[in-house]
């Protein structure tokens, strides 16, 4: 066998394996979603008398940044049957199967007007990240030059500055519209970009990731400018992107440069790869589960207690993660369920395909 075919067939296989670290940052990720719908319950987010308003910077980001790394294989080329065949997995799994959970979540209580709510009942992720599929096919498939990751770039960058609430205001598009697409969500697309190109161009970035010097000054950055955040004009948004940035990059680095820690082998590893995994069952069945009527446990309001509220907050996150995935395992006995709901390849799959 020529060494270029050797070679071709190992980059496939580099393409296709999972990560480990990868997959725990995303249980993790997962993890602090949750946890921040828990906070929700209890009306203390947005209060700036929690640790949340530090976990908002990077969680979102976070999430999206690793689907838009998973996403990108350097075998894949976005041709017309590419596109097609992407889609056709997608849309069941990221559309139709989050509809009927919302469905099933809203009652029939105006399910038109709630899903034109950019929220959508906590249910918007699945259809925004959706929406980033189309903008990265699009431009893949149509600029198939080196060019097109300056495109993805500068979309992202457009999108992020254009939920500026005085741009955002201002655009000439009724609400129901905006909040039919979830445009509110469009900010995260950068994040989304970013992680695909830095999949693409991992070979000359992970370096960064091990620099010391450049591990302080984004945790400094990172740590003094929230400290002085009240020093920051009311209009906060072209300080945020720097500060997500260096939260993004050290928490990435975290978890690269520790990435022994978070194999299979470990418990905490094996159990951050399985939520990672599974966060499309985690983040579909977990809104059911939440705790609604916190509110009227004024204590962590009255009385900020964030170390408190955030180890009650994690333990009952962890508990609903539990159940969560317990459900999830339940509908996933059956292999059509799973592949409809959940995506997942129907026994066999794989091994027609390695035949």
């Amino acid at each position: 066998m020529s060494k270029s075919k050797t070679a071709s067939a190992s980059e496939q296989q580099s393409a296709t394996k999972r990560i480990e670290y990868i997959d725990a940052l995303r249980g993790f990720t997962m993890i602090l979603v949750v946890l921040h719908h828990v906070a929700d319950c209890w009306g203390v987010v947005g209060l700036d008398i929690s640790v949340h308003e530090y976990l908002l910077q990077v969680r979102m980001p976070m999430f999206f940044f690793i689907s838009g790394f998973v996403l990108y294989k350097s075998t894949v080329v976005w041709n017309a049957s590419q596109v097609i065949g992407f889609f056709r997995k997608k849309i069941p799994v990221q559309l139709i199967a989050p509809f009927l959970f919302f469905v099933l979540f809203v009652h029939g209580d105006n399910v038109l007007g709630q899903f034109c709510l950019h929220s959508k009942c906590k249910f918007w992720f699945t259809f925004v990240l959706f929406e980033y599929y189309v903008f990265y096919a699009a431009i893949r498939f149509f600029m198939r030059k080196w060019w097109s990751d300056i495109i993805l770039v500068a979309l992202g960058l457009f999108l992020y500055f254009i939920n500026w609430p005085i741009i955002y205001d201002s655009i000439p598009v009724p609400e129901y519209v905006k909040g039919f697409f979830s445009m509110q969500g469009w900010n995260y697309f950068l994040f989304f970009a970013l992680g695909t190109l830095v999949k693409k161009h991992f070979s000359h970035i992970e370096k960064w990731f091990e620099n010391s010097l450049l591990l302080a000054i984004c945790i400094l950055f990172y740590f003094l400018v929230n400290g002085f955040s009240d020093s920051v004009p009311d209009d906060k948004t072209l300080i945020c992107l720097p500060i997500t940035l260096c939260g993004l990059f050290v928490l990435f680095s975290y978890f690269h440069n520790h990435q022994a820690a978070f194999k299979k082998d470990k418990a905490v590893g094996r159990t951050l790869q399985f939520i990672g995994r599974r966060t499309l069952d985690v983040y579909l069945i977990h809104i059911f589960l939440l705790p609604y009527n916190l509110e009227v446990f004024t204590t962590f309001r009255d009385h900020p207690m964030p170390i408190i509220e955030a180890a009650t907050s994690l333990s009952i996150a962890l508990v609903i993660v539990a159940a969560s995935l317990l459900i999830g395992s339940i509908i996933r006995l059956s292999p059509f369920l799973a592949h409809w709901v959940f995506g997942a390849k129907y026994p066999g799959d794989a091994s027609k395909h390695q035949a």
